[in-house]
């Protein structure tokens, strides 16, 4: 239920809408989120090593979603391994049981009032520029990335892949009910087209229940006197102020300084990741595989 309300409230956010349910102002410091970056099919995860700041969350009370240097997706606790390209031309692509899906679309701007009338914009995303969408567009496949083909009826470049249908993990659901299952769109069926680590152990301080929630911003950066235009918050019982994102003049100023964190879950280093039961490179991912 949490995913398909959290997807409910993404849309929302970003079409700007006004009137919510009440249920997607429901969350307070500490409370569960979904970070919007989780919505794209593209999106690998997060790093442990970085930290995300989402401003304008619909699914918290202080629009603050935070992500506390953590790894993977919060809606895909075992990551997963890109599920295989196919053709959906092609019925029996995916053998027994699965299903050849479309995982996402290229739409790419484009200009059409320019000398070449958008075509050169076009050149990696299907080779023409449509007048009246000011969109990319494609005849054939042979203009598409690799890995994609030409949809005909979007006129899109398109990326299909192996599915089985029904088959996603989700965040409320018990490791044996997720294990073996692929990552998806949050409050849907649309699977994530490419590789996503495990999450950190759960023991660990960098586990999605330690390290992604709703919190609001405290204090200034480290050595940063107050703003006195600033609206900082108090942290409830249980969480302390932690500076989170240095200020490094870069970015919205506002989103700098320290955040409500959950007790004893302050960042220090990635080996607090722990061991990661779920997919697991070395090259891409943190902590230990245990080849689960």
């Amino acid at each position: 239920m949490r995913s398909v309300l959290a997807a409910l409230c993404a849309v929302a956010g970003s079409l700007g809408i006004a009137l919510l349910p009440a249920s997607c102002q429901s969350g307070g410091i500490g409370d569960p989120c979904t970070p919007e970056d989780e919505y794209s099919t593209a999106f690998h995860g997060f790093d442990v090593a970085e930290e995300s700041i989402e401003s304008r969350s619909f699914q918290c009370q202080t629009r603050v979603c935070l992500v506390n240097h953590f790894q993977g997706r919060a809606s895909c606790p075992f990551g997963q391994v890109a599920p295989d390209a196919c053709d959906p031309t092609d019925a029996a692509s995916c053998g027994e049981g699965k299903a050849c899906v479309q995982a996402s679309s290229i739409v790419t701007p484009c200009d059409p009032d320019v000398a070449d009338e958008g075509a050169s914009q076009c050149t990696s995303s299907g080779g023409a520029c449509d007048k009246v969408t000011r969109s990319c567009v494609c005849s054939g496949s042979e203009g598409c990335p690799q890995g994609t083909i030409c949809d005909p009826a979007l006129k899109q470049c398109s990326r299909y892949v192996c599915h089985a249908p029904g088959s996603c993990q989700i965040d409320a659901a018990t490791d044996a009910e997720n294990k073996g299952k692929e990552c998806c769109v949050p409050g849907t069926d649309t699977p994530i087209a490419v590789d996503v680590c495990g999450q950190c152990s759960p023991a660990s301080k960098r586990s999605a229940e330690k390290a992604v929630y709703c919190s609001c911003r405290c204090g200034p950066p480290d050595g940063t006197p107050p703003d006195d235009d600033a609206n900082y918050c108090d942290c409830p019982n249980g969480f302390e102020c932690a500076e989170i994102r240095k200020d490094y003049k870069l970015g919205d100023p506002l989103l700098a300084g320290k955040y409500c964190v959950k007790q004893g879950t302050v960042f220090e280093t990635e080996q607090e990741c722990g061991e990661v039961s779920g997919y697991h490179n070395q090259a891409q991912c943190s902590g230990l595989g245990t080849g689960g």
